[in-house]
């Protein structure tokens, strides 16, 4: 049994050397009065995904590049639930992006938080990301380009840790939230916000979405 036992313990050492965190197994070890049991379960790399995303879901300054010849600016009211450093001399400020090549009534929105004496400047690159809302597809957005994916291929990137709001489903983490609209199970618009929380519940995604 001693033997036994320090073999499957070497062979449990060479697995979990082996693994990285893009695999998809994480090896989970207990021990019992008998004998060592060696447990896998399946590592949530829809978490991952989703966090890396959340973290960082825009190339904001490629984006407005891109989008410089076709964009309306505004000083923006910020929402309450907005992330807020209240930095001396700061705004929030809208940039509007309209889809000329659909009739479209909604406009894509990007708003950030300015402060200094460049707040007015488009070209300003020390602004914070805080919201985007989309409701037309994209591809300047690279990643953040979801318009139009089916909620199953919303499964296999962001997992199926989601909070479900009337006609949509909301992802979060920390203080960072992406609340998806769905129309027959396809992403019709969607909108990604920096929140002064990490509390994010069915009340606050309530408040966001109305």
């Amino acid at each position: 049994m001693k033997i036994r036992f320090l073999t499957t313990l070497f062979l449990v050492f060479i697995s979990c050397k082996n693994l990285t965190d893009k695999e998809t197994e994480q090896v989970q070890i207990v021990v019992d009065s008998t004998e060592l049991k060696i447990e896998t379960t399946e590592k949530q790399i829809g978490n991952s995904k989703l966090n890396s995303f959340l973290e960082n879901p825009l190339d904001l300054q490629g984006f407005k590049k891109k989008k410089k010849r076709d964009v309306t600016t505004s000083v923006s009211n910020g929402k309450e639930y907005y992330f807020n450093p209240k930095n001396k001399d700061s705004i929030f400020y809208s940039y509007f992006f309209p889809d000329f090549k659909k009739e479209s009534i909604n406009i894509d929105e990007i708003v950030v938080f300015k402060y200094g004496k460049n707040r007015h400047t488009y070209e300003n690159e020390t602004e914070t990301l805080i919201e985007f809302r989309i409701f037309n597809p994209d591809s300047d957005l690279g990643k953040a380009n979801l318009y139009g994916l089916t909620i199953t291929e919303l499964e296999s990137k962001f997992g199926t840790d989601y909070l479900i709001f009337g006609n949509g489903i909301a992802y979060s983490n920390k203080n960072k939230i992406l609340a998806i609209e769905l129309n027959n199970s396809k992403v019709k618009s969607f909108r990604y916000i920096k929140l002064n929380t990490e509390n994010v519940d069915q009340d606050l995604i309530q408040q966001i979405v109305e």
